[in-house]
């Protein structure tokens, strides 16, 4: 990248710039052309007339240079980052919170608002200020830069900004982020005055983290506070999914409804944390409901219906939703598509359906397949008793088998009569990968079946010595807003 040095008049422009160097005037003149601006070739004229018309000692130019940096971090940010580092001399906060931010919202460049924050504390004279944090925050969050965000943390403490609400919204995110609830729960408690934001960035941090108990009590404890907007709506979907509360998930919905602008009820996200709630809440109806009468339609739509289908059986409608989704969406399927149809195909035990749709999906529309591709083509042919040939497929997969796949085999072993060699193998495989009882339940079946009763008591023995216990079945079901669970065995609840 190579700034503009001089005017160039072979650029079209609109602007008729007159020459008046070192006045007032023509310095407003300039300002105005910049808040006129639409494009970088019509910011590069500018330039260009700024370093020949302009002197870096006028005190107006150092504004005129911190609007052009400005225009640039928003539309150019390799421009931006070279006229920050070659022509911002001495620059003020505003210059470097601008470059920060620049590259904490770029794609790919993330980490450098780190290195610049960093810069900013080592060679300038600027101490950095409560605008400069959340930016460089953001960056931590997205790379997962926990130590670095403690540090940050630290820095903010030290220079008495610790009770700044913008910047409390950003280390809840960042801890969020990085998993530390413990930390995220911490800047919560301690923040003397909370936002909106505030309420949603720690709802949303404990549905990330899988607390959807504390993430509903936290949102009803904000519904006494402050309206609920559409970003706690989306949060609490998530929740409800999450653990199945239907009545919860019902009322969300019935709130964006009724209190909502028309345009958060027909908003392609919320309709899809709609479909997901009730397809995991066990009301396939009302998902399909909703996403007939959706204006529009994104792939996650359609994938989110496709998954729905298959959690629920029905083959035929998670096939027929990828054809419309191609033929009357005009979209093209994704690596999640595959894996809701996979999914489906291995719920009907539809072995040649599972074989095309793997081929389709990786010749007809180049899709990668991952690990969770290939454990249902493998879980699909090992429940229909082609152990062979899911074996076969285990063999020729580019990526390491997990525990998942060992696991689908063994357990189809178990429930055939098949050779104990394949399945002991299998066997040895789960346990140098993963300690558990499911393994040795599994192993114990297997001798069960093929009647090799001191084998099964030898298991048995095994997992006394090595502490092992059968772990419980579990499950939750949801009464009044309140969501019970119940472990296989337990008689202690007095709603059993």
């Amino acid at each position: 990248m190579v700034l503009v040095t001089a005017f160039s008049p072979t650029v079209p422009t609109a602007f008729t710039i007159n020459n008046h160097p070192q006045t007032t005037n023509h310095h407003s003149r300039l300002l105005h052309l910049l808040n006129q601006c639409t494009s970088m070739s019509q910011l590069q004229q500018i330039h260009a007339h700024t370093l020949r018309t302009t002197s870096t000692a006028h005190p107006h130019t150092l504004f005129l240079h911190s609007r052009i940096l400005h225009f640039s971090s928003l539309h150019d940010l390799d421009y931006a980052l070279l006229f920050f580092h070659t022509h911002i001399e001495n620059p003020n906060s505003f210059a470097w919170n601008t470059i920060i931010r620049a590259c904490a919202r770029s794609t790919d460049r993330k980490h450098e608002a780190m290195l610049l924050y960093l810069k900013m504390l080592c060679e300038g004279d600027v101490t950095p200020d409560k605008h400069s944090f959340p930016f460089v925050l953001k960056a931590c969050a997205y790379l997962f830069a926990m130590s670095e965000g403690k540090q940050l943390h630290a820095h903010i403490v030290k220079l008495g900004l610790a009770s700044d609400v913008y910047i409390n919204n950003s280390l809840i995110h960042l801890y969020g982020s990085c998993g530390s609830l413990e930390d995220a729960r911490n800047v919560f408690d301690e923040m003397p005055e909370r936002s909106v934001v505030s309420w949603n960035v720690m709802i949303d941090t404990l549905v990330q983290l899988n607390e959807f108990d504390d993430a509903i009590t936290c949102f009803r404890e904000m519904q006494g506070i402050f309206k609920v907007d559409s970003f706690a709506i989306q949060s609490i979907l998530r929740a409800c999914a999450g653990l199945g509360a239907l009545s919860l998930g019902m009322w969300a919905h019935a709130y964006v409804l009724r209190r909502c602008d028309p345009e958060v009820a027909n908003d392609v996200l919320v309709n899809n944390y709609l479909l997901d709630m009730y397809c995991k809440c066990g009301s396939l109806e009302h998902a399909k409901f909703i996403f007939e009468r959706m204006v529009k339609r994104d792939v996650t739509s359609w994938n989110t219906m496709i998954h729905g289908f298959a959690m629920h059986g029905e083959v035929v409608a998670a096939l027929e939703h990828l054809r419309r989704m191609v033929d009357e969406g005009g979209l093209t399927p994704n690596s999640i598509t595959f894996s809701g149809v996979l999914s489906a195909c291995r719920h009907g035990g539809m072995v040649n359906e599972g074989r095309k749709y793997f081929t389709i999906m990786t010749t007809h529309y180049g899709i990668e397949p991952v690990l969770e591709h290939y454990g249902c083509l493998v879980d699909l042919l090992a429940r229909a008793g082609l152990i062979a040939e899911a074996l076969d497929v285990v063999s020729n997969m580019p990526i390491k088998p997990d525990v998942v796949i060992w696991r689908s085999i063994l357990d189809a072993c178990s429930k055939r009569s098949m050779g104990i060699e394949v399945s002991e193998e299998m066997a040895k495989k789960i346990i140098d990968s993963e300690e558990g009882s499911g393994v040795y339940m599994l192993l114990s079946r297997v001798y069960a079946v093929a009647s090799k009763w001191d084998e099964v008591d030898a298991v048995r023995k095994l997992m006394v010595v090595k502490g092992v216990a059968k772990e419980p079945g579990c499950s939750t079901i949801e009464i009044d807003g309140v969501a019970h669970e119940f472990f296989a065995g337990d008689m202690s609840l007095s709603q059993m």
